[in-house]
């Protein structure tokens, strides 16, 4: 009998264990063995536990679905504040705009264009004091930061204007 040969409970020798590392197996034991069907009984020597990290792209960025929500509720609150801010209605629908904008450039899966997400992040800044709190709370997210990161220097400059501004206000 060879190493990898074992006696059954009635001392006859049997089979030999095989490993074999499977990509893709059902639940019903189904799986594919190079182009051949075959069934596979499985025994674990405990609880099996699955842990899956997902995971979504936005602004070119990959990230967790928290970190998404965190920004889509930030983006959420500036809108809020857009809506009770007391200005003119024009400047209301400029302001939305802006922000939908900066909303569709950090959403998208791909990255941003630098030039429209800077020119519209810019804007909502010129509105009033309580929008560009906001926007610097907005944009001092972790993941807006790697989105403005990923799209290059004109980004970066744009996000250290803004805790230049955010130091100012706390002086």
């Amino acid at each position: 009998m060879n190493s990898r040969e074992s006696k059954g409970h009635n001392g006859r020798s049997q089979a030999p264990e095989i490993n074999i590392d499977i990509d893709h197996l059902s639940v019903t034991g189904h799986v594919v063995f190079a182009g051949r069907d075959g069934q596979v009984k499985v025994q674990t020597g405990g609880d099996v536990a699955q842990h899956t990290n997902q995971t979504v792209t936005v602004g070119g960025v990959e990230t967790t679905p928290q970190e998404f929500d965190m920004m889509l509720q930030g983006i959420r609150k500036m809108e809020g504040a857009i809506q009770q801010e007391n200005m003119a209605t024009e400047k209301r629908e400029a302001a939305m705009h802006d922000l939908h904008t900066v909303e569709a450039q950090l959403t998208a899966s791909k990255k941003p264009n630098p030039r429209i997400l800077m020119r519209a992040a810019k804007s909502l800044l010129r509105f009033s004091p309580a929008l560009t709190a906001a926007a610097l709370t907005l944009f001092d997210q972790p993941l807006v930061g790697a989105i403005l990161a990923s799209v290059g220097e004109v980004a970066i400059n744009f996000q250290e204007a803004l805790s230049g501004q955010r130091a100012a206000k706390k002086i």
